[in-house]
């Protein structure tokens, strides 16, 4: 690496890491904004908040990555062109494009490091982050008593405090429900004042009462019909000084697991997203047929080469799912046989070494528990057990063979006469020229409701194929929806990593152009382009949504947008343009003006001769 490389990479790598981390710092502090009021008031651990934070920073990388590059690039070329430095080397010889290489270099790698972060470190990072999250949403507030309002926040009671004191513990004019019997406010509790605390690691709430009276109402006695008559006993009691312990088990924080959220798109990289997105589609595919199946059969008359068509591809569908039935049921056959023949080893192995330890036992003992555990182990695995040794019970009952005889000889005469009838019937339904179908159909047409009956039998087939057509409508709206989101995911993985050398090639030139450093103008510059790539990309996704727009197009809308825009740049960087000063817009304005003069003139003279 040569001098030149080590100046320019070593004044661009101080500027990235700051604009990165300056810019997580904002993206992260706007996205927990959004979560305030889930998180405040819970009483979180500093490891719970930290954890949140640090997984919701991997999140926001696939944005910060671009930004700080463009941030940089255009303060590093802009202090350079500040300092005349880039004049100085342009003066020996060095091409812009030469300057640009060590941090083009740079930005390949990272684009390269950024697309393995998109693909493998933040789905699992966003699995962690809402997960916890969430937790963190289901959990109760910390307990916190209001004056003059009843808490219901620990379960099965209901608090309310008249007055608290400036040190936090002291209560004044206690009343307490206890609800946990779930029969209304029978037993109510009232004291003069008392203390609150916490005790084992702030696992239970102790309240101390002085001075009251608690009121505790019986239940009647259901069995006994004069007791139902009579008001139920109410017991009152006066305490100088009363305990109540209350758990605050359910203010902790409880985790779910971590793979009730693994099937959003967020938590899966490239790999399972296309999975997912060719089971949709296989999904959509067979609804779609099945749609069709459905509508088309009652429109047999009138579209009989369709229906041909849809009633073959129904069949073979159905074949393909028998197939993969047949093949299922092979496989957990083999399964179990495996297992059987696994446990049958086991057992096998173990009757042998009881044999060797055990000789006092008699050999009839052994046989019974032998056939005991054959009998266990076939209802275990479905599968029957040969057992030589095995004895059998003796029927308690002998079947008759005659009746089981005759049972068959009645099934087979059924049989028969189903198929004798069968064949009458296709022998009598011959086939008959168009002019015989015409005058039946006209017969059937001349009695007497049979035009309204067929008029209102075809409303009710077009009415459940309306409602078909809607219902299913929706269904396939829904589905087509989440195959875009999938697929518009699984594409950002690489785009996203790619708008970093598009960003470079836009931050790069226009640092030299403007040649100033700093955050001032460099970072508006820099805010204007990303708000730009922002806008482009949500409404890119949001065309997606609605199938406006094919989700691969929509992926890279915006860096196919803001290439040619940086290919611009680079273009006038590379001339020494001014484009960001008032000079350069004169020239301009000059030239145009000198123009039209020329035209005007010309147009004057051409009158004049004529």
């Amino acid at each position: 690496m040569k001098r030149i490389d080590k100046l320019i990479i070593g004044s661009f790598l101080g500027p990235f890491f700051l604009t990165f981390f300056v810019v997580i710092f904002i993206l992260l502090s706007q996205f927990m904004l959004k979560y305030l009021d889930e998180i405040v008031g819970k009483d979180l651990d500093t490891s719970v908040i930290l954890q949140l934070i640090f997984y919701f920073s991997i999140f926001m990388t696939p944005n910060a990555f671009p930004l700080a590059v463009l941030l940089s690039s255009l303060m590093t070329f802009g202090n350079l062109g500040e300092h005349f430095e880039l004049t100085a080397l342009k003066g020996a010889g060095i091409s812009l494009i030469r300057v640009m290489v060590p941090i083009f270099v740079f930005a390949i790698l990272l684009t390269g490091v950024a697309y393995y972060s998109n693909n493998y470190i933040v789905p699992k990072a966003n699995l962690k982050a809402f997960s916890l999250l969430y937790d963190v949403k289901q959990m109760k507030p910390s307990m916190e008593l209001k004056e003059g309002a009843f808490y219901n926040g620990i379960e099965g009671f209901s608090i309310k405090v008249g007055k608290k004191l400036p040190d936090g513990k002291s209560l004044k004019d206690l009343i307490i429900y206890d609800h946990t019997d779930g029969q209304g406010n029978r037993n109510i509790t009232m004291a003069d004042s008392g203390q609150m605390y916490n005790i084992l690691n702030d696992r239970y709430l102790v309240l101390e009462l002085y001075n009251g009276k608690s009121y505790l109402e019986q239940k009647a006695n259901k069995r006994n019909y004069l007791a139902q008559q009579l008001p139920a006993p109410l017991v009152r009691n006066e305490f100088d000084e009363q305990k109540i312990v209350f758990s605050l088990a359910s203010f902790d924080l409880k985790r779910t697991k971590e793979e009730l959220f693994s099937s959003n798109r967020l938590m899966k990289n490239a790999g399972r997203l296309k999975a997912d997105v060719d089971s949709m589609k296989f999904e959509f595919y067979d609804k779609t047929e099945e749609v069709k199946e459905q509508s088309f059969r009652f429109f047999e008359y009138h579209i009989q080469d369709i229906v041909s068509i849809y009633k073959e591809r129904s069949e073979e569908r159905e074949e393909k799912k028998r197939q993969e039935e047949i093949k299922k049921e092979e496989a957990l056959k083999a399964k179990m046989k495996a297992e059987y023949n696994h446990e049958e080893g086991r057992l096998e192995n173990k009757k042998i070494s009881l044999e060797k330890s055990v000789d006092s036992i008699s050999t009839n003992t052994k046989q019974i528990a032998y056939s005991s555990r054959s009998i266990k182990l076939s209802k275990k695995t479905g599968l029957s057990i040969k057992n030589e040794n095995k004895v059998f019970p003796k029927p308690t009952k002998k079947t008759s063979s005659a009746s089981f005889k005759k049972k068959i000889i009645d099934r087979k005469k059924n049989q028969q006469i189903a198929l004798d009838a069968k064949s009458a019937i296709d022998t009598v339904v011959v086939k008959r020229t168009f002019e015989e179908n015409i005058e039946i159909l006209d017969s059937l047409m001349n009695r007497p409701g049979t035009v309204k009956m067929a008029f209102n039998r075809s409303l009710t087939h077009v009415r459940y194929v309306k409602n078909n057509m809607m219902m299913r409508s929706g269904q396939l709206d829904k589905l087509k929806t989440e195959i875009n989101k999938f697929n518009l995911e699984r594409y950002k993985k690489l785009s996203y990593a790619i708008t970093i050398l598009i960003m470079f090639f836009i931050g790069a030139p226009l640092g030299a152009i403007i040649k100033r450093g700093g955050l001032g103008m460099p970072v508006l510059i820099s805010l204007s382009f990303f708000i730009l790539f922002y806008v482009i990309s949500m409404m890119c996704e949001k065309w997606t949504r609605t199938d406006v727009m094919g989700p691969f197009l929509a992926a890279w809308m915006a860096n196919i947008i803001l290439f040619p825009v940086g290919m611009f740049f680079m273009r006038q960087a590379k001339n020494d343009a001014r484009l960001f000063e008032t000079d350069f817009y004169n020239v301009i304005f000059l030239r145009i003006k000198t123009y039209f003069f020329s035209i005007r003139s010309k147009l004057t003279k051409t009158k004049s001769l004529n």
